[in-house]
Order: C-alpha cells, then structure tokens, then sequence
C-alpha cells in the first residue's frame, strides 16, 4: 500500500506515492522580542519577513497565518519605523508605487529547490522529507502571493482580511479535501491551493489589548513550524508538523489579548484540512500563549478536538488521501457508521529560549490520539485493506531546534526529532514505528530579497524498512532551496 507524505496518500494505484499536505498557523504574538540584528525581524508586520522570522516564536505568536501583535508589540514597532524612517514596503508595493503608510499589502515569494537521495532515485520519493519529496529532482515549491489588510491593534474597532494564493508543486502539501478535488495532477508543478481566506475584526473590549475575531480558511495555531517557505527555519520540515499536525482549518478563532503577554485563543473548526462541503460535525481549537517579562522566553499551548473521518467513506479512486484516513475501497462512498465518535484529539506544547542575542532553542512535545480510525484493524492483501475494521491510532513527538545568528546574513539551524507512529496511520504506512530525523542546515542571506538555504538530512527507523521503496531503514537527503521575495 502507498503511502501518505503527511496529509496525503497516494492510492495503491498510482506508481509512485504522492505528497503531503501542510499548514502554517495564525494568531498574534503576544508580544514583541528584544531588538534583533535579522532587519527582517524589525520589519512592519504585513510586510515580507516582518517579524515571522522571529524564530524565538512558536507559531501561534508569528504573524503567518494571519496574527495580529499586541497593543504594546504593535506600539513598539510603531515607534522603531518612525525612528528609522525606513521604506519597509517589499518590491511588488515598490513596483506599483504603493503608499507606505497603505492599509492593504501585496507581496510574495517564488521558491524553488533540489533534493538529492544518496539511496538513489528509487521510486522517485523521499519518504519522511517534505514538501521536498522529491528524490533528485527539482521542485517548484511556491510561487506565493499575499494580498492583506492587516489589524491595527487601536482602541477603536477596525477590520481586515487576507488571501494567499499558493502555486506550485506544494499544492498538494496543503491540500485540502474537498477543495479542488481531482482538479490538479498529483506530483506536478502545475496546481493551486487558496491556502488561506479569511476576514477578522479588532474589537477594543475585555481588556486592554482587546479582542480579534477571524473567520474563514486560516492556518492552524498549533506547533512551532508553518507552511509558508519564509516563515520557517529549513526547506524540509519534521515528521511532526507533516504527519502529525495539522495545516488549515474552516472555522472561527477569537484571540483575546489577556495581557501584553498572554493571549488567549478560542475557535470552532470542522476538522482538519477540510473544505465545508460536507455535513461535518464541529470541533473546538484553542490555548494560550505567553511571554516573559524580560522577552528571552515564549510558551504555546494548544487542543485541538473534534471528529476528523468522514460522514460517508471517501471514493476508492481518489488520488489524494489526508493523512489519518485508511483507503477502503470495499466501502467507498458509503456512510460510515462511526463517524460521531471518531474523534482525534491533539495537544501541542512550544517552548522558545533566546540564551543570547545569537543563540536561540526551541522545543516542542505533542500527543495524540484518534478512536475507531475505520480499516486500521483490518487485513491487507496486495497493499488492499479489506474492511473496515476500527482501531485506535496514538502518535507522539519530541522536536529540538537550535538556532545560531552568526551575523544578520548567516544563521545555522540544527534541528532533531523523534516521531512515533504507534499504528501507521499517521504516516500511512499502516505499520507502527518510531522514526528519527537530523538536520543541519543554513540560512544564507546575501539581500533582504534573496535567501538560500542548503540541508543536510538523516533519517532513520526503528522497526521497518521504511525507505527508498520499503528496502532501506535509513535514508541522507541533500537539498539546498532559493527564495526570491518580493
């Protein structure tokens, strides 16, 4: 049976297996970091860069997926624009001779990369390594486009909204189904994924900093990594964020900022990575997030619950599958019985220390746990599940970044993990097994404009052959990407 590359499975079918499905996260920072010598950090927000390459910040807090900073965030960088007097507007505001003090931002990057396998090219796939699925083949990530009215954190009501456009090969990492459906050819360069669609509202009660409301498709607030090329330390992400967690939501999530260093998130979704085009029953999303007094220190919690099947079975011949749903073709199409308490529960916990004004740790731990996944207890001949048997699926993760600025245009990145797939549901493997990734890799910034970013990646697992094809148990992937922002 063919496999998922996180929110996606490729049916048995297809000669090769396809890749996953991603998510990035919203909400607001709780508040702004010290002073940092990246000029990207220092940026406006709505701005290319801005501070969602604040890496001290779990994603909940970075401003892609659409947050808003605090009164005292948004004040200080207020202050730090008027002080400098830079032109903060990225080349496409430039190009079009945008104001600098508009309301609206358009901007953009193109990004585009290589990943070697010294396994070879095999069945053409790196299993475990995304959105760079690819084995030894050049990939069209995203060519990604913002147009964005960002809140204003004021003590008046005001309004916003944004659309991210999303081409290239990673429209399949953050597919969502339902949503272009069939509508694009798994693999290739050409497809599109509105990736996020959402309009908010500031409302100036409760507290101080007061309260956003937001509505529509956004990012996900949970975890540290996020779906955006720029908003993320290395080209590849861990097997957490691509199997385990997930990417975009269709709901409401209210954020209240308690203090100017706790926000508070509430919000009703219909599940994960789903379009609004079933009788989906809704879920709940929400947690905090919380900064030290002295900035060094950020913390995020979130829960996300709710059923995550589906009313009725997929099709058999879908060439798509999320990440957690087992293919069963002898029950396609038909309503699935159990899909009330099929419910998935998923805890995320952050936590980001900035040692110095160049050493930066993060780490996060999550746990989850879905009832009854329909298939997963049954039998499989010729890579074909049987029936629907239900079983319960866990999986657990342990992620630690370190994160080193040798300079405001070089930063190195260590990144190690642990993912167990308890039942292969995960991963779609449909075999439990631990895996464990290391990756070391750059940042290289020679332009504000232009980022390069080689990796070097190992992965491994513990039980199973689970590489170059389901022969090897381990696997080095070296890639490099190139991101041109505008």
């Amino acid at each position: 049976m063919d496999r998922a590359v996180r929110t996606v499975q490729a049916p048995a079918a297809e000669s090769a297996p396809q890749p996953p499905v991603i998510e990035a996260q919203p909400s607001a920072p709780a508040t702004q970091p010290p002073a940092s010598t990246d000029a990207a950090v220092n940026a406006e927000p709505g701005t290319p860069g801005s501070n969602t390459t604040d890496y001290s910040l779990p994603a909940a807090e970075r401003a892609f997926g659409g947050g808003e900073p605090t009164t005292s965030a948004a004040e200080g960088e207020e202050a730090k624009a008027e002080e400098e007097k830079k032109d903060t507007r990225g080349l496409l505001m430039k190009f079009l001779d945008a104001p600098q003090d508009s309301d609206w931002k358009v901007y953009g990057w193109i990004q585009n990369s290589y990943t070697g396998n010294t396994n070879g090219f095999g069945n053409g796939f790196n299993f475990g390594v995304n959105p760079n699925f690819k084995a030894n083949s050049w990939m069209g990530n995203q060519y990604y486009l913002i147009l964005e009215k960002p809140l204003k954190q004021e003590d008046n009501v005001n309004w916003g909204f944004r659309i991210d456009n999303l081409f290239g090969n990673d429209w399949q990492f953050n597919y969502m189904q339902g949503l272009f459906n069939g509508a694009f050819r798994p693999g290739q360069f050409s497809g599109y994924d509105m990736a996020q669609l959402y309009g908010e509202v500031h409302l100036p009660i409760l507290t101080k900093g007061g309260l956003d409301i937001k509505g529509g498709r956004w990012y996900t607030i949970a975890g540290y990594e996020v779906v955006p090329a720029v908003g993320r330390p290395l080209l590849s992400v861990p097997y957490m964020f691509n199997y385990g967690q997930p990417f975009t939501h269709v709901g409401m999530l209210s954020t209240l900022h308690l203090t100017e260093k706790i926000n508070l998130y509430n919000g009703t979704i219909n599940g994960w990575d789903r379009w609004i085009n079933d009788r989906y029953i809704w879920g709940y999303i929400g947690g905090f997030s919380w900064t030290s007094k002295d900035d060094k220190t950020s913390m995020a919690f979130t829960c996300v619950w709710g059923p995550n099947q589906y009313p009725s079975f997929l099709p058999a011949n879908q060439q798509i599958y999320p990440t957690g749903y087992v293919n069963i073709p002898s029950v396609a199409g038909l309503n699935n019985p159990g899909y009330k308490r099929n419910d998935r529960t998923l805890f995320t916990t952050v936590l980001t220390h900035k040692w110095n004004d160049k050493l930066t740790q993060v780490l996060e731990t999550d746990q989850g746990w879905e009832r009854d996944v329909p298939g997963l207890g049954s039998p499989i001949v010729n890579g074909v599940v049987q029936n629907a048997k239900a079983k319960q699926e866990t999986w657990y993760s342990f992620g630690n970044w370190f994160l080193y600025s040798f300079s405001d245009k070089f930063m190195g990145v260590w990144r190690s993990e642990v993912f167990w797939d308890t039942n292969g549901a995960r991963t779609g493997l449909l075999v439990g097994d631990t895996y464990y990734e290391q990756t070391l890799g750059c940042q290289i910034k020679p332009h504000d404009w232009l980022w390069i970013r080689p990796e070097a990646r190992y992965d491994w697992s513990q039980f199973h052959p689970s590489y170059s094809n389901n022969t090897r148990f381990s696997q080095l992937t070296l890639a490099v990407d190139a991101i041109f922002i505008f």
